[in-house]
Formats: structure tokens, C-alpha cells, sequence
């Protein structure tokens, strides 16, 4: 079972109680239905405890008696590794004198049903808008496991739908983008703490948590390695210091101009050049008498500078 699909299952182990909470859960999985018309309502799935769920509510709201139809084919949809036969399980209503039972909570300015319809939230609940969502999300929505990628998606066909949606995400301190992908709207989340935000407040806590875990590897996996690229990129800059004294000293050497530097610098050249591979620090410990890193640092920069003047023929 894919990642999405266990987040889903995981938010259908247990119905809200609040009439005002179902109905928000119900209309969330209608709007983002196949077919949800005042004619017909198609609810199609491959998680069964979704089915159950839509065909629960219709009978525990309404009394709507709802057809369940169970057909096989080859591929999932939610996980795209699965092989083999998956269900698909379809609700079904096509007596419109059943879906007129309804009616009173139908909203009445529009024609169609394909909006949020807020006149069933109760405001002094606060849960309903995250009811909503979770029908939405298990009906028509996506989420990639985390070590994979971060995205989180809701799609349907209609534009308005969607951007009423979209406010919903954005009263819940939630900013999601938009895209249109061939025929269908898209909501989606790119960042890890967006989707996990979104997550908890429908009520996938573990889908949540798996989220925010997998955000705390890679960003301790990134300071592990940006710690050794600045430990690489110092060993190249000490190693590129080293090679410059090393050829200022060979250059000084070969042109007999050793005698012209002072005693000190003249003794921490032959200390550099006959420990090519030592560390700054081990230098220091070497140094007669001992120096510190800054001090044998300085000397070094002297000695080069030193080159640099010799080499352009000035203080000959």
C-alpha cells in the first residue's frame, strides 16, 4: 500500500461525531466525487473504507440508500509500484427523489453542486473546514512519501471548486499553489512544513509526523555535509598555501637568495620546505622557539611577499 493510501485509510478509522463535522466530511468527499449532481452522485475509490464512509453518511444523514459496485483492474492509481488486480469500489444514487433529500443543505444561489457550500459549517464548532478538507483530500487527493519528495495535491475539474478550496487551506494559515493540468485545477504543497501543517489539521498525525522526521534527516544530513565541504574546501586553501611557500622557497633556493632574508624567515622557510606536508599546527610545534599559528602564519606571508619582490628584480 502507497504512502497516500495508508494517510487515508489512517483518516477513516473513525467517523466525526458532530452532525455538523459529518456533513462537512460528506460534502467534502461529494464535491471531489466523480459525479455529484441534484440527478446522480458517483463516488469512486480504491479504498474501501472510503466507500463505506460515503455510503454511511448518505444513510446516517439522510436516509439515502446508496448502490455499491465492486470491479477489478490491473493498476492502482495511488501506487504506481503495486502490481497485479485492485478493486475499485463505486457508490452510486441515481434516484433524484433519494439525492432531493438533500436539498435543504444544498446551497441556494448556486446551480452547481461543485462549490463549498459553508452554510453547513457550524462556526461555533471550528472543526468543520478541516472535515471538509480531509473528504476532499481522501477523495480526489495525493501525497508522495517524504523520502521520495515533498508534494501534496488536490485536484478537480472545476475552477471554482477549486479556488473556494484554496481559501479554505488559507483560513487554516495554510498557502497553497495553483496550476492547471490538462482538464483538471490543482492545489498542491512543495514545502515539507506546509504539508505536514495540512496533514495534522485534517488528522493524518503519523503521515504528518513521517513528514516533519524525514525534514529533521535531511537537515541534519545537509549540515553533516556542508560541515565537510567547508573542512574540504579549508584543507584545499591550506594545501594551495603550502604549495605557494613551497615554490617561493624553491624559487629562493635556486637563485641563492636565502642569505637575504632575516634569521627567522630564513629558518621557517627550511622548516616549511622540509616538511612539505605538515599542517600549520604541527609547524608551530616544530618552530625553535615555539610559535603560535598566527605568528608562523605571518612569517609565511613575509616569506612570499619576499619572493614576489625578488622574482620582479626589486631589492637586489
Amino acid at each position: 500500500m502507497s504512502f497516500s493510501s495508508e494517510a487515508k485509510e489512517a483518516l477513516l478509522d473513525e467517523l466525526p461525531s458532530r452532525m455538523c463535522c459529518k456533513k462537512a466530511l460528506l460534502f467534502g468527499f461529494l464535491t471531489y466525487s466523480s459525479v455529484f449532481s441534484r440527478e446522480k452522485i458517483k463516488f469512486i475509490t480504491e479504498i474501501k473504507p472510503a466507500a463505506d464512509a460515503v455510503a454511511a453518511l448518505l444513510d446516517d444523514l439522510y436516509g439515502i440508500k446508496s448502490n455499491l459496485y465492486v470491479s477489478e483492474h490491473k493498476k492502482s492509481r495511488e501506487d504506481e509500484e503495486k502490481s497485479g488486480a485492485v478493486n475499485s469500489y463505486k457508490i452510486t444514487v441515481s434516484d433524484r427523489r433519494e439525492i432531493a433529500k438533500m436539498s435543504a443543505d444544498f446551497k441556494k444561489d448556486n446551480i452547481s453542486l461543485y462549490r463549498v457550500n459553508k452554510n453547513i459549517f457550524d462556526q461555533r464548532c471550528g472543526k468543520c473546514a478541516s472535515f471538509y478538507l480531509r473528504g476532499a483530500f481522501i477523495a480526489s487527493g495525493t501525497v508522495s512519501k517524504p523520502e521520495s519528495s515533498f508534494h501534496l495535491e488536490i485536484s478537480t475539474p472545476y475552477k471554482n471548486l477549486a479556488s473556494d478550496t484554496t481559501e479554505l487551506f488559507g483560513e487554516a494559515g495554510i498557502s497553497p499553489k495553483n496550476a492547471v493540468r490538462g482538464s483538471n485545477n490543482v492545489i498542491y504543497l512543495k514545502k515539507c512544513d506546509d504539508i505536514a501543517d495540512f496533514l495534522a489539521y485534517i488528522g493524518a498525525s503519523k503521515a504528518g509526523f513521517d513528514y516533519i522526521n524525514e525534514a529533521i534527516l535531511r537537515e541534519s544530513r545537509g549540515s553533516a555535509n556542508r560541515a565537510v565541504n567547508c573542512d574540504t574546501a579549508n584543507i584545499k586553501k591550506t594545501v594551495m598555501a603550502a604549495s605557494e611557500v613551497m615554490s617561493a622557497v624553491a624559487y629562493l633556493k635556486e637563485n641563492n637568495l636565502m642569505d637575504k632574508l632575516p634569521e627567522e624567515l630564513r629558518k621557517t622557510a627550511e622548516l616549511r620546505y622540509a616538511n612539505p606536508q605538515a599542517s600549520l599546527a604541527e609547524l608551530s610545534e616544530m618552530s625553535v622557539p615555539k610559535l603560535t599559528k598566527s605568528g608562523l602564519n605571518h612569517r609565511l606571508k613575509r616569506i612570499t611577499d619576499l619572493y614576489e619582490k625578488y622574482k620582479r628584480g626589486i631589492g637586489n
